[in-house]
Order: structure tokens, then sequence, then C-alpha cells
């Protein structure tokens, strides 16, 4: 099925509308001509208590390349450095997957995204692949193997304003 790419005037995406009947589920990859995605982007996050500092990370991600991926760690991931997230895996992998800046949801099982970027960079072996993450890491988990690859780290800026922590801070005093 071929179908006409078009331009949601909402946000600027291009778009592919496919119907209902088609036989193709939500959550199915379509196919993707991978020698047209020059630029990956992933991402990764935690997403508990989603807000705008997530969200402005998100976006900003996406303007940065053809084909932004982000990686929602699990809940056994989100252990291995802080406390148990409020909303679950599955609560918080349904919010990322419905903002329009991000293309692809993926697990990350670890707070390492080395895996997931191992993948990726095997499946679209001729796109550079950048790897965003706030710049409130010193050190991002996978930056020394995206720099080994010939991709690029890119640290948009933190959003002070809003964190997980000074939200429940604040509805504890509140």
């Amino acid at each position: 099925m071929k179908k006409v790419v078009w331009l949601n005037k909402s946000n600027g995406q291009l778009c592919v509308t496919i119907p209902k009947n088609s036989g193709i589920k939500v959550g199915e990859v379509v196919s993707l001509e991978k020698e047209k995605v020059k630029t990956i982007v992933y991402s990764f996050v935690v997403a508990d208590l989603f807000h705008y500092g997530h969200l402005k990370l998100l976006e900003k991600a996406n303007e940065l390349g053809d084909y932004h991926i982000c990686g929602v760690l699990t809940d056994k991931a989100v252990l291995e450095y802080k406390k148990p997230t409020i909303a679950n895996f599955e609560e918080r992998k349904a919010i990322i997957s419905n903002l329009r800046c991000v293309d692809m949801v993926i697990a990350q099982t670890s707070k390492s995204p080395l895996e997931n970027l191992k993948k990726i960079h095997e499946q679209f072996k001729n796109s550079k692949l950048i790897l965003a993450h706030a710049s409130n890491w010193k050190k991002i988990p996978g930056e020394d193997f995206v720099k080994q690859i010939g991709g690029e780290v890119i640290k948009p800026p933190y959003y002070e304003k809003l964190s997980d922590d000074k939200i429940i801070k604040e509805i504890r005093n509140g």
C-alpha cells in the first residue's frame, strides 16, 4: 500500500494516514525507507510525573534529526539509580507514545541506553546517531559509544523549575 505524505500544519510534522481496515495495528512498524533517514535522535526518560521539563527535552530532541526514538526506562531500570516511580512503566510509556514529538518509543531496560543504541545503529547503519539528554547529567551513559561510531551527544538545557522531586516536595508542603 502506498500512501501520500502530508504536512500537519499544527506541528509541522510529515504524516501518513493509514485506513482503519488496512490490517495494520497500533504499535506495528510500517515500512520506513531507512536510506532517507539521515539522522536518528535517541533520548531516554523515566517520565514519572510528566511535566513541562520532560516535554521541552523531547521537543528539542525531535528538532535535532529526522527520526526521534525515545527510550522509557522500565521499572527495574529506574531502581538502578533512584526510588520507585509513582506511575508504572506501562503508564509512563503510554504518555510518551502519545506525544507528537516522539516517532517511536522503546523500553530501556537499564540506566544505560547502550543496548538500545547498538540496536538502532545496526538498524540504521548509514544514519548519524545523536544521543540527546538534558544537561543535568555530566556523563551520559552510552556517550562513548555514540562518539566512537561518529555520532554526536547533545545536552539541551535542563529545565530547573520543575522536577519530580520538586513536584513531590511542593505537594507535601502544600
